[in-house]
């Protein structure tokens, strides 16, 4: 008989639930979640008399159900860190599912960093729990694309899909007495994120085009609210505007910053590298950005304005309108 005792929420804890609760010889010894009278894992849980425990209380649970040999503490999708003393009990059979790429995306939302960064390929990773966080030795990683059309929303949510297909197979394993083969990390690549890194939603508009772009869709988690920023631009006349989706709008000679233009898709603003973007998908907070609504925005900003870092010149076209009386 192998015992688990397994922490998390979603998906991969689904995932890992059901690998253990399909197969002979193994049990759960208990869920460990943030809040049980609101964790949607509860009702399945009790459905399969699981015992649940509040994560404040991992050291108590995990002393009580750690008296066999052979317990293996499986923490799939929580941010929770676990203490020494918990480690401790399980002597090495402690797995992690990171939804990253380990070594060079240790942390959090390292999803949204990956997409700011312009990468083209992210992972999962499950790795024996260390004191360090997310620094333990890899025994399982799975590699994909990051498409053009990702948001941060959609890449996270293909992270879960991916980490709970891995999390099932390496939990199968470890049920089957199949040895895990680790793999050190190489901790000289290794850059942590952290929470407070990711926050700011300025838009630092002597990026390049494409790196602007990725800063906008990468805060995109529509339709709940980010854990992190959505980009926006300046609040002015009680418009606080956030920015879903741009696309590419061809050269421009225009400063940095610069609303070129304002059509009917959605404003032309001038990016570092000679290129501009159109916004083409934004809302004030209450309702999404018409064009009637971008020219309501346009004219209430100055003749010059600072947006975010760079300044913004109106077209003379939008500008309003001066009464000579």
């Amino acid at each position: 008989m192998v015992w688990f005792v397994v922490i998390g929420e979603g998906r991969p804890a689904t995932a890992v639930l059901d690998a253990i609760i399909a197969a002979p010889g193994a049990t759960i010894e208990a869920l460990i979640v943030e809040e049980p009278t609101r964790s949607p894992l509860a009702g399945f849980a009790g459905r399969h008399g699981i015992a649940v425990f509040d994560k404040r209380h991992i050291t108590s649970v995990c002393q009580r159900f750690t008296q066999r040999p052979g317990e293996w503490l499986i923490n799939a999708n929580s941010t929770l860190i676990i203490p020494p003393d918990v480690l401790d009990l399980f002597q090495g059979r402690s797995l992690n599912f990171h939804p990253g790429l380990l070594p060079q995306y240790a942390g959090l939302h390292t999803h949204q960093w990956a997409i700011r960064n312009g990468e083209h390929e992210f992972s999962v990773t499950v790795h024996r729990i260390e004191r360090k966080v997310d620094a333990g030795p890899i025994v399982g990683q799975v590699r994909f694309p990051i498409r053009a059309e990702d948001t941060g929303l959609t890449l996270f949510s293909r992270c879960l899909t991916a980490g709970a297909e891995l999390l099932s197979h390496i939990v199968a394993q470890i049920i089957r007495g199949e040895a895990l083969i680790d793999v050190p990390q190489d901790l000289t690549r290794r850059r942590l994120y952290r929470h407070r890194d990711a926050l700011d939603d300025r838009i630092d508009w002597n990026n390049t085009a494409v790196g602007v772009m990725d800063f906008i869709r990468a805060g995109n988690y529509e339709p709940f609210a980010s854990p992190t920023y959505v980009a926006r631009l300046d609040k002015i006349a009680g418009f606080d505007v956030k920015l879903l989706r741009a696309i590419k709008g061809g050269a421009t000679t225009a400063r940095p910053g610069t609303i070129v233009d304002v059509a009917a898709e959605g404003p032309l603003i001038a990016c570092g590298d000679g290129a501009a973007i159109r916004i083409v998908k934004a809302n004030d907070g209450r309702r999404v950005m018409s064009p009637e609504r971008w020219d309501e925005y346009v004219s209430h900003l100055p003749i010059r304005r600072l947006l975010g870092r760079c300044e913004v010149q109106i077209p003379e076209h939008r500008r309003p309108a001066v009464n000579s009386n």
